[in-house]
């Protein structure tokens, strides 16, 4: 059969690390985020014409830097144990 069972644990900070680490890249890939406005129908002179605004939002590269370091320390704090040793070592 299989033999052992590989046993996973889910430890919830190192996916919120991961997820942040994920979220910083992206931001500092793509720094403008277009979200969508308002669209108008006018006639003018007998002519429909839709006018569609939309809102563009700068992420600062700074906040995306910070996200990044904030989700490795997520990442690396939850490999450590409360008693000051890491997970990975017996």
């Amino acid at each position: 059969m299989l033999g052992k069972v590989v046993d996973l644990k889910f430890n919830s900070l190192a996916l919120v690390g991961i997820l942040l680490v994920a979220l910083g890249i992206a931001g500092l890939v793509h720094p403008n985020v277009v979200m969508p406005g308002k669209k108008q129908e006018l006639q003018i002179a007998g002519t429909k014409v839709i006018m569609e605004t939309r809102r563009v939002i700068a992420i600062p590269v700074i906040l995306g830097i910070l996200v990044i370091v904030a989700g490795s320390a997520a990442v690396v704090l939850s490999q450590v144990s409360p008693g000051g040793r890491s997970r990975g070592r017996r």
